[in-house]
């Protein structure tokens, strides 16, 4: 199915500010120069198209929608803050930047999918935030990268969330790249169009394992920190903080890794996980990452129960291999394993399937060792465990002192990490996400509060 079938635009072009296309660019006539001529399929999108390879090198003001175009690189380099106006609450004016993927068709020759490059560093981030004096949550909307690399949806392809035009994303290149992401922050951002499509703060649809994430933190957004919409991309170091609805949400047959994970939640948010493992129940490869050194902390205080708040909440047919995570603090249960039904069942699950290993939980409105959130803590499909002992453990506190933001894991959790094998993964002998003896989320790229 060609890719024109799939854009579906119910806007006029509101392109604006043209000339930053340009700015600082190298251009390249096989990857979106000037001589090319720019198909109506994306000429009619409702925002700014960057057309050629381009660099900005100095902070940028910016308003609505930018779309980089398959073949095309935006670089953005180190200390270069993006601020987006106010859209007053109208979608048409909602800032984003989005990477769209690959095109065989509609130009002359096939061009890959485009790439955002944000080269930061630890004391120079590249800092996409609100144009507001004073900043809050919803200012504008998120990242959204878009690949060709596997999913489980059926045909293939999806339509991305979140926008009024119709985008599509998904194909069969596993190793699909959309540029790199290191020393990043993505702050004050979310946006819904409708219920059940909003922007995240970072969207990853179909993103391959071409892409580089790394030292990324989503701060203060309306809907989930980080997505995945299926795909192969893997990340390390991540922070998703005080956002509104799940810290992590990985979906529609999503296969990377990840180390490294930290998520601290605030009063009125969802989950730190929520993974679905198949679109349709039964049917396409399962999301099935490998996930090592993750801690979530939830917010501590009462929720509705009709508004859950759990640790980990992981559906239909979720698989995977989790260890060395903390989970703690949270308003609702540790973690629950539902079936496609919203029931918690072993049928859909076996030990080779889904392993939680070496993993300790504390203080969460449930951390019975006979009930883990209507799951049976002696189902032969789960491993909720000390690897050392093969004992649920249940220390005093985790952590140093996470009153004043230092997370750094106690003598329980030091020593006692078992990382997956592999080489992608750092070989660490602590649970959790954060270093005893160096904790990189107290670096300036990381924001702890306004």
């Amino acid at each position: 199915m060609s890719l024109k079938k799939h854009w579906i635009l119910a806007l006029v072009a509101a392109s604006t500010m043209l000339s930053m296309t340009a700015c600082d660019d190298d251009d390249d006539d096989d990857n979106g120069g000037n001589n090319q001529t720019i198909p109506q399929v994306y000429t009619d999108l409702p925002g700014t198209l960057i057309t050629e390879n381009t660099t900005w090198s100095s902070d940028m003001s910016l308003s609505g929608k930018y779309y980089v175009l398959p073949g095309v690189n935006l670089t953005i380099e180190a200390g270069v803050t993006v601020s987006f106006a106010y859209h007053n609450d109208n979608p048409d004016d909602v800032g984003a930047i989005i990477t769209l993927r690959a095109d065989a068709t509609n130009f002359d020759t096939a061009r890959p999918s485009a790439q955002l490059h944000c080269n930061g560093t630890a004391d120079q981030p590249v800092v996409f935030t609100s144009g507001r004096g004073t900043k809050s949550a919803g200012d504008w909307g998120g990242i959204v990268l878009i690949g060709e690399a596997p999913n489980n949806i059926s045909g293939g392809e999806g339509d991305v969330e979140g926008l009024s035009e119709s985008i599509a994303y998904g194909g069969s290149n596993s190793s699909d790249d959309s540029g790199s992401l290191s020393y990043v922050r993505i702050e004050y951002c979310g946006f819904g169009i409708a219920a059940g499509s909003e922007l995240n703060g970072l969207s990853l649809y179909s993103c391959g394992s071409g892409t580089t994430l790394d030292h990324v933190q989503v701060y203060k957004c309306t809907d989930d920190g980080f997505e995945w919409f299926g795909g192969n991309v893997s990340a390390k170091y991540l922070v998703s903080m005080y956002n509104d609805d799940d810290s992590f949400d990985m979906d529609e047959g999503w296969r990377g890794n990840g180390q490294f994970w930290f998520a601290m939640q605030a009063p009125g948010a969802d989950n730190g996980f929520e993974s679905d493992g198949r679109k349709t129940l039964g049917s396409g490869d399962a999301t099935r990452p490998i996930l090592s050194n993750v801690t979530l902390y939830g917010f501590g205080a009462g929720k509705d129960a009709e508004d859950k708040n759990y640790g980990m909440r992981l559906r239909e047919d979720f698989e995977g291999e989790l260890s060395n995570f903390l989970i703690a603090n949270y308003a609702g249960i540790n973690w629950k394993l539902e079936s496609g039904d919203g029931d918690a069942t072993s049928d859909n699950y076996d030990n080779d399937l889904l392993t939680i290993t070496n993993t300790l939980i504390y203080n969460n409105d449930q951390d019975g060792a006979g009930d883990f959130g209507g799951f049976n803590s002696e189902a032969d499909s789960m491993r909720f465990c000390d690897a050392a002992t093969n004992n649920m453990v249940y220390p005093m506190d985790f952590f140093n002192d996470a009153a004043g933001m230092d997370f750094t894991p106690w003598g329980t959790a030091d020593g006692s990490g078992v990382s997956p094998s592999g080489s992608w993964f750092t070989s660490v002998d602590f649970i959790g996400a954060i270093d005893p003896s160096n904790d990189w989320t107290q670096a300036a790229w990381v924001r702890w509060n306004d």
